[in-house]
Formats: C-alpha cells, structure tokens, sequence
C-alpha cells in the first residue's frame, strides 16, 4: 500500500515522514488538491534514478551522435534536429 499524505497533513508531520524514509525506506507522496505532487524516496533511490537517467542520456547522445547515415552529424545538423523535434512535440 501507497504511502499518501495531503500536503498539510505532510507538513505537519515533516520530521517523521523523513525519518520513515530514511530509516524505514519507505516512499510516501504528498498529494495536492487530492492528486499526487511529489514523493519522499530514501537518497539512495534518488541517486540511483539519476545514475539511470544519465546512462539514458549517454545511450541517446551517442546514437544521435552517429546520425541517420551513420556517420557523425555535425553541431549544426544536431541543433536542427533538436529543433524539428522540439516543434513537433509543440505542435502536438
């Protein structure tokens, strides 16, 4: 079972949710207007979600890095590329 406490209530009991977090390694979400708005995760957890995020990013970089034709794009093709895909993503 999740762990969720609306915000006041969280605030109010601050201390002891990072204790449980900490000790416990429990995970809780604090909830805004009665929907999820951020989470308490032991530090570990949090280091090991930016280790994965960083060896995604690393995994991208280096597949764009080849290019459609395999070969290397240069920064200029790369910015461009960047840039069709951040105005499809603005136009959906």
């Amino acid at each position: 079972m999740e762990n969720i406490y609306p915000l006041v209530e969280a605030r109010n009991q601050l201390g002891q949710l990072v204790g449980r977090v900490r000790h416990g390694h429990e995970q809780i979400v604090i909830s805004e207007y009665g929907k999820p708005a951020a989470a308490l995760i032991p530090i570990e957890e949090l280091e090991e979600l930016r280790r994965l995020r960083d060896e995604a990013d690393i995994a991208e970089a280096t597949a764009r890095e080849a290019g459609p034709t395999g070969r290397p794009m240069t920064h200029d093709d790369f910015m461009a590329q960047l840039d069709t895909e951040d105005g499809q993503v603005a136009a959906s």
